[in-house]
This record gives C-alpha cells, structure tokens and sequence, in this order.
C-alpha cells in the first residue's frame, strides 16, 4: 500500500486521522519552538549590532571631517558678477575687499589652413598627398619667464590614401608631443594650440607637403593659411597692480585665492570679497554632535531592561550585553574628557598638565549622555579662537624628553574608541558577527536534524496506525464472516 492511499486509509475504522497524528507530532515539537526562539532572538542581535555598526560609520565620517584643517579654516567669497569673474579661495586666503578688474581673457593661437577640399569631395576622400610634415608649438612658458623659448613638435606622415578626417587623426595622435590639436571647418584644417598666450604655431615640409594642405601663411603659388596667435589674460587689483597670466584661470596673483576669468568687465571692476567661513565651521561641529546623540540614543534604546513587572514589556535587544555597555561607556567618557593641552615646558616634569573641556565650546552633556550646544557661544569662540577648536578636535602633542608625537584630539581619541568596533578585520562587531553565525548555524543544524527525527516519527505513527486500521477492518471482516455463517446455520 502506498504512503497516499495509507493516509487516505487511515482512521477508517480506527478514527485516528492525519490531523491526529500532526496533533501527537505537535506536541512533541517544544524543542523546535524552543530552537526558532533563539535563532529568533539571535537574529534581532545580530541585526541591531548591524546598525549600531552603521551609526559608528556614520561617526567616524563626521569626526573625519573634524580633523580636516578645511573645516576650521576654510574661507568663504564674493563676486559681484559670477558671470565676468569667479573667485575661490584657500586656507591660506586672508580675508579682505577686493576689486578686480578683467581687461583681456586669454586665448589660443590658431593656424587655419586654406581651402583645401574641393566641392566634388567629402572629409572621406583620399587627398593623394604624400610625405611628411612638422608640427610645433611653443612649449610652456609664463610670461615674463626668463627660461628660454623651446618647440614642442611631431612629425606627421601622410599617405597618398589618407583623407582629411585621417590626417586630422594623426594629428590628434600626436597633440602630446607637438601641443596642437586638430579639427576640420568647412573643408580647412584648424589646428589650436593647446596653451593659451601670444605663442608660436606653425606646420612646416621640406616637400611642398605644407603647401599642398595649405598650411602655409607665407604661401604664394596657393591658398594661403590663416594665423591668429593667441593673447595672454589680463586683470588689474585695486586698481594698482596690473598683471597677465597665460590662462583665465589664475591662481598666483592673490595669496591663496583663484581668479577664474569668465568674461571682459569692461572698463568697470568686480567687487570680491574673502572672509572666513564659520558656518562652514559651526556645521562640521552640529553634524557630529547630531550624530552623536543618534548613536547613544540607539545603543540606550537596545540596552533597554524596559519595564520587567509588566506583564507585556518589551526590552532591548541587547539588553545587558556587557560590550555595548562598555561601548556605551567609553562614548561618554570621551566626549566629557579632557583634551590635553601641552605644556609649556616640558622637560619640567613638575609642571601641571592642563586640560581643555568641550563645555568651553558651548557644549554640554546631560547625564543620559546627550549632547546638546550653545550656538551663540560655539560661534564665538569659533569665530575668535578657530585654531583652538580645531585642536580640540585634532592635536597631536610632543611626549615629555622625547621627539614622539601623541595625538590627543577628541576626534582622534573618539576614533580610536569607534575603530576597535568597526574594524572590518579585528573589530568587536566582526566578532560578534562572527559569533553569532556560528550559533544560528548551529541551530539550523538542530532544527534540520530535529524535523528529519519528527518526519521519522510521523511515518512511524503513520504505519503503525494504518497497522491498526487494517487489522480492525479485518476483524470486522471476519466478524461478519462469522455472524453470516451462525445465520445460516440457525437457519
């Protein structure tokens, strides 16, 4: 008989059915109850560990931005007419008013040949031309430069199969070498010099290759080229100091500023102003603080005992877990902690250490570990003393009698703390992570091996049972054998 038809069978005479047997397997199945619980609560672990790993990233991106110098000194700008003149500005920009005058943008030198593709054929027309012709440009000098005036050139060889777009290709090729780049404008070559400035351009031959593509200004048995040097860029500053610079963008007239030329100003000037960025400054420190208090508030959520006399409380994940407390901890610690300051001796062993404390800042911390700041009073000393909160954040510090550096900034002590978690190697987290897979792993195995022992079971109820119904239905088989025959006999 069949599993199919024995279950069919089955409980015909006996009454024990299929959901019988599911009711005798389930109430063996507490084990397996038990099992899904931890791989259950196991998972919730393992997933809020993730995401306090995400928070402590996050942190870490923040403090990052803490120890670069770019957000404590970075310098803000103005133009009065973005369309004629944009300027930005460096760490080392010193704030002031400028007024900026655009007198000339630079351009490129620019050799055009003359007519060179006749009206029956395309930029795909083989030319017939052969040989080889050289390319040169002025190699890079500023002006005023006391270097001497070299060529960069390269020599390009065309076949009598070559078209226009091929040559115009090998040119391209080439534009390392000779600084000249290539183009076709109705029928002509236009060759641009790769620089800008009053600069030499020029394609020569020692056969009439040149003259052949007219590329020659000088040409006078055919069409003749076109060249137009370049000119250099020039720009008057408060209207005193008059300068050119071979590019529009020119970043070495005023300390630590870029002037990037966009248009002429017309005998008019433009209104530039450079200041110190400190809401930049007050940004970088409120993200970090805002980041900060999501992390504790989410470790506090998942260390949460909840309420345990109630009847339906509901606790934190990793409640009671010893590494998220001391994480926990360590994260209070560091905020609240002094910043060492150097001495001012050194090798005077006696002399006190002094501390500096992030409630300088405007900042202060409750005792549920939350950060909060005093705007006003952050951008003040933000303003006045940018040096000293950017070295709160980021200092390192000479140890006493020796020439070692130890970095004690609170970004950079705060770090290491958040590093020893997040570490994708040897971080606790990985470990945990680590953990955690072998145990749910585990289970699997147990509740793998504990379905195959309840499939066993159930085949055994199942055989056993049909066993019973069978033997009842030949029992009353032969019972009615039986009484048919007393019938008979009586009859």
């Amino acid at each position: 008989m069949s599993v199919s038809n024995s279950i069919n069978f089955l409980g015909s005479y006996s009454g024990i059915t299929s959901e019988t047997i599911d009711s005798l397997i389930a109430a063996q199945s507490g084990k397996l109850t038990q099992y899904n619980n931890q791989k259950e609560s196991l998972t919730k672990e393992k997933t809020a560990w993730s995401d306090i790993q995400t928070r402590l990233t996050n942190l870490n991106t923040k403090m990052d931005a803490l120890m670069d110098p770019k957000s404590f000194f970075s310098k803000k700008t103005t133009s009065s007419d973005e369309t004629k003149l944009a300027v930005t500005a460096a760490t080392n920009a010193v704030s002031g008013n400028y007024e900026i005058t655009v007198e000339r943008l630079a351009s490129a030198s620019r050799l055009t040949s003359g007519q060179i593709l006749t009206t029956d054929q395309t930029t795909t027309t083989a030319l017939g031309f052969e040989g080889t012709f050289t390319l040169a440009s002025q190699d890079t000098s500023e002006i005023g430069s006391s270097s001497p005036t070299t060529l960069k050139q390269a020599d390009i060889t065309v076949a009598s199969t070559d078209t226009l777009k091929d040559i115009i290709t090998k040119i391209n090729a080439t534009t390392k070498d000779s600084g000249i780049s290539a183009t076709i404008i109705d029928g002509r070559l236009s060759l641009t010099d790769a620089q800008m400035g009053d600069r030499t351009i020029s394609a020569t031959s020692a056969t009439d290759l040149a003259d052949k593509l007219a590329l020659n200004p000088a040409a006078t048995g055919g069409a003749q080229a076109t060249l137009v040097t370049g000119t250099s860029a020039r720009v008057t500053v408060n209207n005193t100091i008059t300068l050119e610079r071979n590019s529009n963008t020119i970043a070495d007239a005023i300390e630590g500023m870029t002037l990037n030329l966009k248009a002429t100003t017309a005998g008019s000037s433009v209104s530039v102003s450079v200041a110190d960025d400190t809401d930049n400054t007050l940004k970088v420190v409120k993200d970090f603080i805002e980041q900060y208090n999501s992390t504790v508030s989410f470790i506090t959520e998942k260390l949460s005992v909840g309420n345990p006399s109630s009847e339906t409380n509901v606790s934190g994940a990793l409640s009671g877990d010893s590494t998220l407390l001391r994480l926990q901890s360590n994260l209070r610690q560091m905020l609240t902690g002094g910043v060492e300051i150097q001495k001012v001796d050194p090798s005077n062993p006696n002399e006190v250490q002094k501390y500096d404390f992030i409630g300088s800042l405007g900042i202060s911390v409750d005792r549920y570990g939350k950060a909060s700041i005093d705007e006003t009073k952050l951008k003040e000393v933000i303003t006045k003393e940018p040096e000293r909160v950017a070295s709160f954040f980021s200092r390192s510090i000479t140890v006493d009698g020796t020439t070692d550096k130890k970095k004690v900034g609170l970004a950079e002590k705060l770090q290491i703390v958040v590093n020893s978690f997040v570490d994708s190697k040897d971080g606790m987290i990985t470990a945990k992570n680590k953990t955690y897979d072998k145990a749910m792993d585990d289970i699997a195995k147990k509740i793998e091996a504990f379905n195959e022992r309840m499939a066993a079971q159930r085949a055994r109820y199942v055989k056993m049972f049909t066993a019973l119904d069978t033997a009842m239905m030949q029992a009353e088989s032969q019972m009615s054998y039986l009484s048919s025959q007393l019938t008979s006999s009586n009859d």
